[in-house]
């Protein structure tokens, strides 16, 4: 099924236009507050525009739909081919909820706040073209095309050691751009041209298979806070201060995730098999590490960042099951897992800044703000895994399957899970225990607007939770 009105094209596209629209805009006393309205109003828009996207899908298939083709350089032949199944429009709709969460976390950051509209919405153009890409090409060229709006945001408020933390972020992404673009190259130079589909299903010549295979899983980790690369990912998100910006940095590990899925062949070789089986060692062996500095460490940006971490781990070792059931289930649980984080990321952010003010301590915060406090509480219950997102039944699904393939890697994985449970749950009761010397009053609670926004925030996740799909009609 081919897509009517170009949809697909039409959802890249319309970031990119509210972008330039922005960017053209002239410099007044509100250009700012202009530039936010217009980048809420297009992300709605797009919003809107994703939700008729799932209205014309089969949601009951897995397969690719709504195919869009166009005739790119007839020498060399390079075809661009876009289409999307229900697993990528599900990342493309959560991601758009995360950066409006995001967007209404920075309304009252007027620091450089046209430039960050300008690259928010240019990096939320580029990450829904990398979603419907379906060939090698156009996948690489909005594989690394996002790298440029995120470098630009982490210069214009990505907080401490500023200059060695882009720097190492702009060496460890161009080295996994050239090897990725090498393996991509070697592909086109054997197959020609080709989706991602054909390359599933493509039987890779036996003198190349290990290095392509190589090459392929080395980019794509360098995305995920995996070691070695957890390093400088967990330095740069736990020193940003802008929730918008720390959203958009912890949204990246799911473009590595996504890769994976799509360039992984439905039938394992030995290559595939050999490198799995080393990074899903890798993976819990970080799980683990990266849960135990949370539960350690006192700052709640960094209690943040390790539930991210296991998670997007979690999702790359579910992903090597190559079941298609499990990959849903990762779609439905991955969905929730960042509209939770990122509404998460907001609030603690509002509690930072409030403290700052005061110059005390986070213990008792949440004391006297009822509206803070029941909002915080019903995210990191449902961050937990409590019945109350689709996060739950998904992840206990994903942890059945891991289970029953091998039961000490699946044991592992439920206790890193537990453990930044446990960190997360320990946040919460320190924000959580009266305190008589906490300095904030009813009057530093979040305001009606906000409060009404976390509540259709909640909504959404409870719905994921009764039916994963409840916003498509049925016919």
């Amino acid at each position: 099924m081919t897509s009517p009105f170009a949809l697909l094209s039409l959802i890249i596209a319309l970031p990119f236009l509210g972008m330039l629209f922005v960017l053209t805009a002239k410099d007044e006393e509100n250009t700012g507050k202009n530039a936010l309205n217009v980048c809420i109003f297009t992300v709605l828009a797009n919003i809107t525009l994703i939700w008729r996207v799932f209205m014309l899908i089969d949601d009951k298939k897995t397969t690719l739909q709504l195919f869009e083709y166009l005739k790119w350089l007839p020498r060399p032949q390079i075809d661009i081919t876009l289409a999307v199944d229900v697993f990528s429009l599900l990342l493309i709709l959560a991601v758009h909820l995360a950066i409006l969460i995001g967007l209404v976390g920075v309304k009252n950051n007027t620091v450089k706040q046209k430039s960050q509209m300008v690259f928010t919405l240019l990096f939320l153009s580029m990450i829904t073209g990398f979603f419907v890409a379906e060939d090698i090409f156009s996948f690489y060229i909005f594989f690394e095309a996002m790298l440029l709006p995120l470098f630009m945001l982490l210069g214009i408020s990505g907080g401490i050691k500023r200059q060695e933390l882009i720097y190492r972020f702009f060496l460890y992404n161009f080295f996994g751009a050239l090897i990725l673009f090498a393996a991509t190259m070697t592909l086109y130079h054997y197959y020609g041209t080709m989706t991602l589909q054909q390359l599933q299903n493509l039987k890779i010549k036996d003198e190349i298979e290990f290095y392509v295979w190589g090459a392929i899983f080395i980019s794509f980790l360098s995305r995920i806070p995996i070691w070695p690369f957890h390093y400088w990912i967990s330095s740069i998100n736990s020193g940003i201060r802008n929730p918008l910006v720390f959203i958009i940095c912890s949204v990246m590990p799911l473009t590595g995730i996504y890769a994976f899925i799509r360039f992984l062949p439905s039938v394992s070789s030995l290559p595939v098999e050999l490198y799995s089986t080393w990074v899903s060692i890798i993976g819990i062996i970080t799980m683990l590490f990266i849960s135990l500095i949370g539960f350690i460490n006192k700052d709640s940006q960094y209690k943040i960042f390790s539930y991210i971490t296991v998670c997007y781990i979690l999702y790359l070792i579910g992903v090597y099951t190559l079941d298609e059931l499990i990959l849903l289930n990762i779609g439905y649980s991955a969905f929730s897992f960042i509209i939770i984080f990122a509404a998460l990321e907001i609030l603690s952010d509002y509690i930072y800044r409030k403290e700052d003010q005061y110059g005390s301590g986070t213990l008792g915060a949440l004391c006297k703000v009822k509206r803070l406090s029941f909002a915080y509480s019903y995210l990191t219950i449902a961050a937990v895994g409590m019945p109350l997102s689709a996060v739950f039944i998904n992840n206990f699904l994903i942890l059945s399957k891991l289970l029953e393939t091998n039961l000490r890697m699946g044991m592992l994985l439920i206790g890193t899970l537990f453990m930044v449970g446990i960190t997360l749950l320990q946040e919460l009761h320190r924000l959580k225990t009266e305190n008589s010397s906490c300095r904030m009053k009813k009057e530093d609670d979040i305001s009606l607007a906000l409060f009404a926004f976390m509540l259709a925030i909640m909504f959404i996740l409870f719905m994921s939770f009764i039916r994963p799909l409840w916003f498509v009609l049925d016919a």
